[in-house]
């Protein structure tokens, strides 16, 4: 499962952007796909393994990309 998450900068253009990359199960992708589990909850399958994760902060100027593990926020746009 990827997580993509962007923060739209309207005065500097230097959008900052995060990416998740989790391995999960073909019955948790089931789960997603049939809507069995919110993408908003999918977060939640972090707990307990690896996850990629690859940060860009609108002041950085590149991606850290490393390995952490745990739950992580996946939130709807604003």
């Amino acid at each position: 499962m990827s997580v993509f998450t962007e923060y739209i900068d309207w005065v500097a253009s230097q959008d900052a952007q995060y990416r998740t990359v989790l391995p999960i199960t073909d019955t948790e992708a089931d789960d997603l796909v049939a809507g069995r589990l919110s993408p908003h909850r999918a977060g939640a399958l972090g707990h307990g393994r690896r996850h990629l994760q690859s940060d860009w902060p609108s002041d950085a100027e590149e991606p850290s990309v490393y390995w952490d593990s745990g739950v992580f926020e996946v939130r709807e746009g604003h």
